[in-house]
C-alpha cells in the first residue's frame, strides 16, 4: 500500500467483508468500497492494486464483475494513457430498477408454479400465492423508488 493505512482502507476493507456476507468475492466489494471513498475518485488499476495490496490480476477480475454489473466505468484521464475506473454515477438508482426486474421475473416463476398446481387443492398453491403476493408488492414499490428518489432529491 502507499504510504500508511487510513480509515478509507478499512472502510473499503468492510465493504468487502459486508458482500463476502452474501456470498460475494470480497475483492470486488474492496474496490467499490474503496471507488467510494477515494480521490480522485478514479483509479488505475495499478493504484488499486497498491492502495488495496491486491495483485494486479485480482483487480482485472473484480474489474470485470462490477463492469458486468454496472457498477463501475472507464474514464479518461487527460495526460494518462492508463485505464481508470471509477463508480459509475447513476449506479444506486440502477440498482433498484434490477431489482424491480429480478421481483417481475419472480412472479413470472411463481405462476408458472401456480400452472404447475393447477387442479392441486387451495392449501397446496398458498405458498406460491404467496410468493407471488410478495413480489408484486416489492415490483411495485421498487418501480416506485425511481419518482420517490427524485422527489427527495428536490427537497
Amino acid at each position: 500500500m502507499s504510504g500508511e493505512r487510513t480509515a478509507r482502507h478499512d472502510y473499503a476493507d468492510e465493504i468487502g467483508a459486508y458482500f463476502e456476507g452474501f456470498g460475494l468475492p470480497r475483492i470486488p466489494g474492496r474496490i467499490l468500497g474503496w471507488l467510494l471513498v477515494c480521490e480522485p475518485p478514479h483509479q488505475s488499476p495499478e493504484q488499486l492494486a497498491e492502495e488495496l495490496g491486491v495483485s494486479r490480476g485480482s483487480v482485472s477480475m473484480a474489474m470485470r464483475m462490477l463492469q458486468r454489473n454496472n457498477a463501475v466505468e472507464r474514464v479518461t484521464v487527460p495526460g494518462s494513457r492508463r485505464t481508470h475506473w471509477r463508480l459509475r454515477p447513476g449506479f444506486w438508482l440502477d440498482e433498484a430498477a434490477e431489482k424491480a426486474k429480478q421481483a417481475r421475473e419472480w412472479i413470472k416463476q411463481a405462476e408458472r408454479g401456480l400452472d404447475v398446481l393447477a387442479d392441486a387443492p387451495p392449501e397446496s398453491r398458498r405458498r406460491l400465492e404467496e410468493a407471488k403476493e410478495m413480489y408484486t408488492f416489492l415490483a411495485e414499490q421498487y418501480e416506485h423508488i425511481e419518482t420517490l428518489w427524485y422527489e427527495q432529491r428536490k427537497k
